[in-house]
């Protein structure tokens, strides 16, 4: 992996001193670091793990979540929290946008009820900016939610059911430039 002196030099001088080990994939990303970044992110938002999810993030990390601003790791476990404990059964789905020297866009669509059974989708666009050693600083979320029928589900399914319906994604044309669908899990790679 590439170790651009100008990120790395910047990064060392602005980070935790306890966290002095890189997080790879490092920038500038390319089409490959960008979506494994993505990729890891969704995984690790899926498991729910609030401390491994907040130290991916640097240690002065600066959110926007909807109206809610967050700063520091701390505030960030905090907001995970909060959030998990009214959003049960989550599934989340993310999908490279863009991405450019040490930002990338992502799109994402989620699931979820809350505690009286309601179940919601809810769609968004990210924007992540990170420093030299792969921590996330920035992370800009606007997002928009709908009610729906327990029956609508379709990417947080029960473990022994299959997803068979693609993304929003999809459904608005925008794979249709890499002559492939969206997959939800384990797809063809191509189509990020």
């Amino acid at each position: 992996v590439f170790y651009n002196a100008h990120f790395v030099s910047r990064a060392l001088t602005m980070s935790d001193p306890e966290v002095t080990l890189p997080r790879p994939p490092l920038p500038p990303f390319d089409a490959e670091t960008a979506l494994a970044k993505v990729k890891a992110a969704e995984a690790a938002w899926n498991r729910k793990d609030v401390d491994a999810i907040a130290a991916s993030y640097s240690e002065d990390s600066e959110w926007r979540n909807r109206a809610e601003f967050c700063r520091g790791r701390e505030q960030i476990k905090d907001f995970l929290r909060r959030k998990w404990d009214k959003e049960l059964d989550y599934v989340l789905r993310k999908y490279l946008w863009a991405f450019h020297a040490n930002r990338i866009a992502v799109c994402f669509e989620y699931e979820y009820r809350d505690p009286e059974g309601q179940w919601f989708r809810a769609y968004g666009n990210e924007n992540w900016e990170f420093d030299a050693l792969g921590y996330m600083r920035k992370r800009i979320a606007s997002i928009n939610e709908a009610p729906i029928q327990e029956s609508e589900r379709r990417i947080s399914v029960p473990p022994e059911q299959e997803v068979t319906h693609n993304s929003w994604i999809t459904e608005q044309g925008l794979s249709e430039s890499l002559g492939v669908e969206f997959p939800l899990a384990a797809g063809h790679a191509a189509a990020y």
